[in-house]
């Protein structure tokens, strides 16, 4: 198996602020380089990817990947890459809340990446010099819809989704059916179904938790990872409801415009849903700062616990856990709740997390290169059962229709839609930076801890919103 690199760049270590770096970096390419060239599409014919046939190139394609939990299938997809046409790929992977500080530390060396990743529009304002247009390549031709790009509106096409994706609770229904048929149960509820406001959650929840012994359970929820760059469930992704219900909802909210103002109007709301993980929980919340993301769902997988927040690439950990409890069938989602009106009507949070850029300071060729290996793996029978069935990503490729898939949150996630509920936007991609997110996930840790009040966390999360905001939107009207 190939290598993985990781890195954890600080801005403590470089001394500057992460901005600034990024500036310095694009200031010197703009004064040693010239604009690299439009990409030239790749050539296959048929429906045999260019990548495909016999190749030329002697280079190594670079991909600085964003998702730690598909380290092991990035690896494997590049070895099998390297196997059929002889092209060299690395991997590498950043350490979990240090993308961007990664990125800043690899563009302007030898190694810098062909293909890198951006996550939200303040990524791509800030990263646009090193993005290639890709709307006249192959790749693009696949997508179905525009929704699932950064673009300018005008043509130019500057990153791709490469997986559209789903994050609510994740359940294991054969502990809430031994639930639902106990007879020493105290609520009236009989089904999952029944759990799509917050009042039934807490009431089902809470009554599971008097009756853990009886279900086999340490807790109805796993650990709340709240350990420093492991609390992203919680500080970006817990925040969507908050932000989604304070911004009015899909028709009022431009996931492509300013960051918007942040009161923090729905705070308690925020506030039910996270205590009702701490306090039933298989860990006192005290311990929140000892536990990662990895902790929390080997206790779902080994049935220490019957629900856990997370999206649905959480399958592809849960199914290969060691001594693993839950079997796929009994597995699925429940959307989140936090006491909102009209949330009975709402269904997952659903969106497009991370896109695709070819590295534009790359040479031709390597641009070139890279982009016949992402047309060969998301359009060659191998690599889409690699797409399928080790990263487990649902693709907005048209080549990708006819993939297999055995996530079962991925039929979860279906039926859901399917049963008339509302997709929460993903109004978190508006939170304005890593400095937000990171304060907030410390405030967080404290408050479970004791050791912060509820009214300071809010205090403190709207005054750091508005020095964020100020500072990237004006960074990105430069």
């Amino acid at each position: 198996m190939l290598g993985i690199a990781i890195e954890n760049v600080t801005e403590n270590e470089t001394g500057n602020s992460l901005k600034n770096i990024r500036r310095a970096i694009m200031l010197k390419k703009r004064m040693s380089w010239l604009l690299a060239a439009t990409m030239v599409a790749s050539m296959g014919m048929g429906c045999v990817p260019a990548a495909a046939e016999e190749s030329t190139y002697d280079g190594t394609i670079r991909w600085l990947n964003y998702k730690p939990e598909v380290a092991d299938a990035m690896n494997e997809i590049a070895a099998k890459y390297t196997e059929e046409t002889g092209i060299n790929v690395e991997i590498e992977t950043a350490a979990s809340g240090q993308y961007e500080q990664t990125l800043t530390a690899r563009i302007d060396s030898s190694e810098a990446p062909t293909i890198f990743v951006i996550d939200s529009v303040n990524m791509l304002n800030t990263w646009k010099d090193y993005i290639s247009d890709l709307s006249d390549t192959e790749l693009y031709s696949y997508v179905t819809d525009d929704a699932y790009t950064m673009n300018d509106g005008n043509g130019a096409i500057y990153a791709i989704s490469y997986s559209l994706e789903a994050w609510g609770i994740i359940v294991n229904k054969k502990i809430t059916d031994a639930y639902f048929a106990s007879p020493n149960k105290s609520t009236e509820y009989t089904s999952l179904d029944d759990l799509y406001t917050f009042d039934a959650l807490k009431a089902v929840v809470e009554d599971m938790t008097a009756l853990k012994d009886e279900l086999g359970i340490d807790g109805v929820f796993g650990s709340t990872s709240l350990k420093a760059g492991d609390d992203w469930r919680y500080q970006s992704h817990l925040m969507n409801q908050p932000l989604y219900w304070e911004w009015g909802g899909n028709d009022k909210i431009d996931l492509n415009g300013e960051i918007p103002e942040f009161t923090f109007e729905y705070a308690e709301n925020y506030k039910n849903i996270l205590d009702l993980y701490l306090n039933n929980s298989v860990i006192e919340p005290n311990l929140v700062g000892t536990k990662t993301v990895d902790d929390s769902m080997a206790e779902f997988a080994l049935g220490k616990c019957a629900m856990i927040q997370n999206g649905v690439w959480a399958w592809n950990t849960i199914n290969g856990t060691d001594g693993k409890a839950v079997e796929a069938d009994d597995v699925c989602f429940i959307p989140i709740t936090c006491g909102v009106e009209g949330e009975e009507n709402m269904g997952l949070n659903v969106g497009a997390g991370q896109y695709m850029c070819i590295n534009s300071q790359s040479s031709e060729e390597d641009q070139k290169a890279a982009e016949e290996f992402l047309v060969w793996l998301f359009s060659s029978d191998t690599g889409k059962e690699l797409v399928s069935k080790k990263l487990q990503f649902v693709t907005p490729f048209s080549t990708m229709e006819d993939a297999v898939y055995d996530n079962p949150l991925f039929a979860s996630q279906s039926a859901i839609a399917a049963a008339g509920k509302t997709a929460y936007c993903w109004a978190s991609n508006l939170i304005p930076d890593q400095t937000w997110k990171d304060n907030m996930g410390g405030d967080l840790l404290q408050y479970a801890q004791g050791q912060m009040e509820w009214d300071d966390v809010v205090t403190d999360a709207v005054d750091t919103w508005a020095v964020e905001r100020d500072i990237t939107n004006a960074a990105n009207a430069e």
